[in-house]
């Protein structure tokens, strides 16, 4: 019989399934599992350690990809947590999705965190994490975030040269293209809180309500699971990113004479 936490997990782990079988084509699987995941409750395997009461702490489990990338495991069943552990005992604790996202949010070293590793192998990394919470609590940041400092602790960089992110401005190029309202985007490499992430810059035209989640879906399949962040060009800080930058992709303009 299928515990409570299975149950109340049960249609984001279906949607997992489907946009998963779609290469991440599905994007109404996607919209489902961004809805179920800020209201989801997750196992999270521990280890408790201190012998004295004041002295003790949680240990979260962690796993690494193949990249050396380390992210807590979060599981949606009891089931899911046994199959991961098999016979070895294992202590856990229940979070929310808000709550687990703290824990990886303030852990410089984490990257996110992988949702019922050995089965559904779910990366959710910092940038889907920081997306999540921002739909949740309908703040204005990423590409809404008009509102962001620009005196953020962020380093701006040269953007890495290899294929993956070849692959990811081919995908971000074609996404552009299609939607009339970007005129223009950018991506650097943005150093925040020790980590490296992609910054794509977008120069827009009204509302990024409709972009926003095109551009993100071209951007997670292309970039092997590497983070991007998506920015506003209106952002206060975006003017630092793209100080002396070309795009890499402008829309033509055609000019109607009245």
């Amino acid at each position: 019989m299928a515990d409570y936490t299975e149950r109340a997990n049960q249609k984001l782990v279906d949607a997992i399934h489907a946009l998963k079988a779609s290469n991440g084509e599905n994007t109404g699987a996607e919209q489902i599992v961004m809805e179920e995941m800020a209201g989801a409750e997750f196992i999270m395997p521990v280890r408790i350690v201190g012998e004295k009461a004041r002295e003790r702490k949680l240990l979260y489990g962690v796993t690494a990809n193949k990249d050396g990338a380390h992210f807590y495991m979060v599981f949606t069943s009891r089931a899911n947590l046994k199959a991961w552990f098999k016979s070895e005992p294992v202590q856990s604790v229940k979070h929310s999705f808000e709550e687990a996202a703290d824990i990886a949010m303030n852990d410089r070293q984490i990257y996110g965190f992988v949702l019922n590793p050995g089965t559904d192998d779910f990366i959710v990394a910092r940038e889907m994490i920081t997306d999540l919470r921002t739909k949740s609590k309908g703040a204005e940041l990423g590409l809404e975030g008009e509102k962001s400092s620009a005196d953020e602790d962020i380093i701006f960089k040269n953007v890495r040269e290899d294929q993956t992110t070849a692959d990811l401005l081919n995908a971000l190029t074609g996404a552009m293209r299609s939607d009339r309202n970007v005129a223009a985007g950018y991506i650097r490499d943005m150093v925040r809180n020790g980590h490296t992430d992609y910054c794509v810059i977008v120069r827009h035209i009204g509302s990024m309500d409709e972009t926003y989640p095109r551009l993100m879906a071209a951007a997670r399949r292309a970039s092997r699971g590497r983070s991007v962040a998506l920015l506003s060009a209106r952002a206060p800080i975006a003017a630092k990113a793209i100080e002396g930058q070309q795009p890499f992709y402008q829309r033509a303009f055609k000019i109607v004479e009245q």
